[in-house]
């Protein structure tokens, strides 16, 4: 391996452990506080933060693999690729459930001044990560670190739709407004999975 191939490869570990420590303390912030204020979206929020981190940690084992066995390593990095897949999938498939379950129901989740500033602080990190990401993952054509960018910035703008149903709810009472945010979040994972997917298998 090349001493550039070495260089990106542990800017690319950099940003794995990044996101797992990051999304793993806003991913269990965010369920605490919406277990407490019964917020279907901010559920969402934090799982694919979550989903996020427990990419990045087969992504930390495919990029520590490649410095002992780059042909062992191309083949983690398909491995990757599925399991980021199907944990989209398992995501955006519980959230849908639940944010139906909730509007049957007419839940009525209680403001969360914490979930707004995870949300908030998200939005400050994540656009960013992201693009370093995508940077990256260009420069090593790695597509499952591509698709974890995806995922990074899908997380971006799933907490602007997480937070602006936690403020139309807190200001109007539209208590509609979160698990519909939730179904948007669904949607968009499951959408994202879908790209991932057809990249994984035609790409």
């Amino acid at each position: 391996m090349g001493s550039d191939r070495r260089a990106l490869v542990r800017s690319a570990l950099n940003v794995s452990y990044f996101t797992v420590v990051w999304n793993g303390v806003v991913g269990i912030s965010a369920l605490a506080a919406a277990i407490v204020s019964g917020s279907t979206a901010l559920a969402a929020f934090a799982l694919n933060a979550l989903v996020d981190s427990s990419a990045s940690v087969v992504l930390i084992w495919r990029f520590r693999k490649e410095r002992q066995d780059p042909e062992a390593a191309q083949r983690l990095e398909r491995r990757a690729q599925t399991w980021i897949v199907v944990a989209m999938l398992a995501s955006a498939a519980y959230v849908g459930t639940q944010a139906v379950r909730a509007l049957i129901a007419g839940d009525h989740p209680e403001p969360s001044t914490l979930g707004a500033t995870l949300a908030v602080v998200s939005l400050l990190v994540l656009p960013w990560l992201a693009r370093l990401k995508f940077r990256i993952a260009a420069r090593l054509a790695s597509q499952a670190l591509r698709g974890d960018g995806v995922l990074t910035a899908a997380a971006a703008a799933l907490a602007a739709i997480t937070l602006a149903a936690l403020l139309v709810n807190a200001a109007l009472g539209w208590w509609w407004a979160d698990p519909c945010a939730a179904l948007l979040i669904a949607a968009a994972l499951a959408s994202e999975a879908i790209r991932v997917a057809v990249r994984h298998r035609f790409g």
